[in-house]
């Protein structure tokens, strides 16, 4: 395959993918079909299918890419694995890499966290917020010599629910807080309490 055909997929794909998007603000999924999504990306249904099985292997495509961005920007820079390394600088950095990444893929994530005729991309996206916090506590010495899983899954819980509702809330006002400012208010929510609690958790 040459470039010039690389290129021409890359711009096909791209062109699939906004025509989906820009439909699924209009529409709900369950009545969205392909040649809705074809006429759109101004291709044809078999041009369609060239790339993409059907529309569920196109928003799971999809939904990969952006989650797998998603898992991506949640590992610190600075090798900070375990909750009991985190300080506030580092905390700070972390939820804007993960706000910034989300702005990457705005419509994306506006549409999972709206559209609620796709409920399961909504549950993938909070289990990769679950599992992250999970993972740093595993690796966490102290939570391993002293864990009680019962009271952790409910602080995971209620952190994982705070945080998604505050993404929630920033992608419908996005032009009122920018991205420095939410992540300041996200920090300072998970008082030193909430972290202290995990730690001993």
């Amino acid at each position: 395959m040459n470039k010039k055909t690389d290129l021409r997929i890359i711009r096909t794909k791209k062109s699939i993918k906004k025509a989906f998007f820009d439909l699924l603000k209009k529409k709900n999924y369950n009545k969205i079909t392909i040649q809705n999504i074809a006429e759109g990306a101004v291709i044809n249904r078999n041009t369609f299918y060239l790339h993409y099985l059907d529309k569920d292997d196109l928003l799971d495509q999809l939904s990969n890419e952006c989650l797998n961005k998603l898992k991506g920007s949640m590992k610190s820079s600075n090798n900070i694995d375990t909750i009991n390394d985190l300080g506030y600088d580092d905390f700070y950095e972390l939820n804007k890499k993960v706000f910034e990444t989300i702005q990457e893929d705005f419509d994306f994530y506006k549409v999972i966290l709206g559209d609620e005729s796709i409920p399961y991309l909504s549950i993938k996206f909070t289990n990769i917020i679950k599992n992250h916090m999970n993972e740093g506590l595993d690796k966490s010495v102290s939570v391993k010599e002293n864990r009680d899983v019962d009271n952790r899954i409910i602080y995971i819980e209620y952190m994982a629910a705070g945080l998604i509702g505050v993404i929630r809330f920033w992608i419908n006002n996005r032009n009122k807080y920018s991205i420095e400012e939410v992540s300041k208010i996200v920090v300072n929510m998970y008082s030193e309490d909430i972290l202290e609690l995990l730690k001993r958790s």
